[in-house]
Order: C-alpha cells, then structure tokens, then sequence
C-alpha cells in the first residue's frame, strides 16, 4: 500500500512539474508573439514587414561582406 501511494505522490509531483513548465513556455510564447506586433505599419500576419530601407541596407552589407571575404575591399 506504502509503494502505490508513494507512486501516486511522484506521478502528481511530475504532473504539477509538467503543467508548471508547460504554462511557463506558453506565457513566454505570449509575450514573444506580443513583441514582435508591430505598433504601427504593416499588419501583415502580425509580424514586423522589412522596409524597403531594410532590404537595401541588408544588399549593402551583403555586397560589402562579399568583397571583403573576397580581397576586393581592403582584402591582406
């Protein structure tokens, strides 16, 4: 009788365990999804829309990544 009760008392342990982290990474996911709403702009599924500034800056650095790492920009 001692063992199925200790068993009972671990397995509500382990489930409150679970719940516990469960509803943790769901208040995380929350708040995660809440940041990445944009205040103003786009609306476009909820989640911030590059501008075109972003795009061409993004190209930019790319290109300059490029002639660096190829010796076309101030290479050795």
């Amino acid at each position: 009788m001692a063992r199925i009760l200790l068993f009972l008392l671990v397995f509500a342990a382990l489930a409150v365990i679970i719940l516990a982290v469960v509803s943790a990474l769901g208040r995380a996911a929350d708040s995660a999804d809440a940041a990445l709403r944009p205040i103003w702009g786009s609306k476009r599924g909820n989640v911030m829309a590059p501008t075109s500034f972003q795009k061409i800056a993004y190209v930019a650095l790319l290109l300059v990544l490029l002639g660096v790492t190829s010796g076309l920009l101030g290479g050795l």
